[in-house]
């Protein structure tokens, strides 16, 4: 079963009919109904049936970008497979040569339904709602040329972690000095900066606390906050449920205090990172409230 975000497969001809302007683009239909424009068209290389592709994909739901493919820093690996349907996604990525760049607009529900194998579609979605996907073909490969691929960018993910390694600390004192930080770290390295003191109970370990924060990189960059939920976060104190340097950070606060933590990457994330939004080797920044001490 297909699913978004796994290996596409796909190998089709198509004969074109018909032609229209969306969104102040030119597109023209296929005899199953797909909607396509191309942008650029190279005449390279065709994919043949079992290359892999390497991809840049952004798709959008109306006015909403769904997925963005460029914001991992990788490209999109999809292997060549069949349509299964009429207007099938797939029947578009088939038209392609290397170095082509197209969109293509396919049915909202049939994308949820059918190519995304979903069992129900999403409740924002709306009847006649459409799907457009922006794709650049960047290269096809033979299972021999992907293994030499996936090595390239292991590589150059190595040598992007080692530069990352070497930059932190230079980073973090150039943000500390920027935002006019002058406290002496702790002995772990962790900045801790006091906005204001509370006048509850002080936290200790073993305590589950209710706190409230903002997460960002160096460049300010959001990446998560509670805020934005409505809804702090509760963790006990000193028991690993959170990042070393929040453990460290929140355990000298008091109730209704409010601090903002300058976190080495070794107090947090570390080599690792942590999803799409925190590379490996950052520095981050929290903003944080102790909201309550829980019973």
């Amino acid at each position: 079963m297909k699913k978004v975000g796994f290996l596409f497969i796909l190998v089709a001809s198509a004969s074109f009919v018909g032609c229209g302007v969306t969104n102040g683009v030119d597109y023209k239909e296929t005899e199953s109904g797909l909607k396509y424009a191309f942008h650029v068209e190279t005449g390279q290389e065709k994919p043949q049936p079992g290359d892999i592709l390497s991809l840049e994909m952004v798709y959008h739901l109306n006015d909403s970008t769904l997925f963005d493919s460029r914001e991992t820093g990788l490209p999109m690996f999809l292997e060549m497979m069949e349509p299964e349907f009429p207007g099938d996604i797939y029947e578009g990525l088939a038209m392609m040569s290397v170095g082509d760049s197209a969109s293509f607009v396919q049915d909202a529900e049939q994308f949820f339904l059918l190519t995304a194998g979903m069992m129900e579609v999403p409740p924002f979605l709306e009847p006649g709602d459409q799907i457009t996907f922006d794709v650049s073909l960047l290269k096809a490969m033979d299972d021999e040329g992907f293994a030499q691929e996936q090595q390239r960018i292991m590589e150059q993910q190595m040598e992007d972690d080692m530069r990352r390694a070497e930059q932190e600390e230079g980073l973090m004192l150039e943000y500390l000095e920027d935002e006019d930080i002058t406290v002496h770290p702790t002995e772990s390295g962790l900045y801790y900066v006091e906005k204001a003191r509370g006048e509850g109970a002080k936290v200790e370990p073993g305590d589950r606390v209710a706190v409230h924060y903002e997460g960002r990189l160096l460049d300010g960059t959001v990446f998560d906050s509670s805020y934005e939920r409505e809804e702090p976060l509760e963790f006990v104190i000193g028991q690993g449920q959170v990042i070393t340097g929040w453990d460290e950070g929140i355990g000298m606060m008091h109730v209704g205090g409010v601090a903002t933590l300058v976190i080495p990457s070794h107090l947090a994330y570390g080599e690792r990172g942590a999803g799409q939004m925190i590379p490996p080797f950052s520095t981050l920044v929290f903003d944080v409230e102790v909201v309550d001490i829980i019973d």
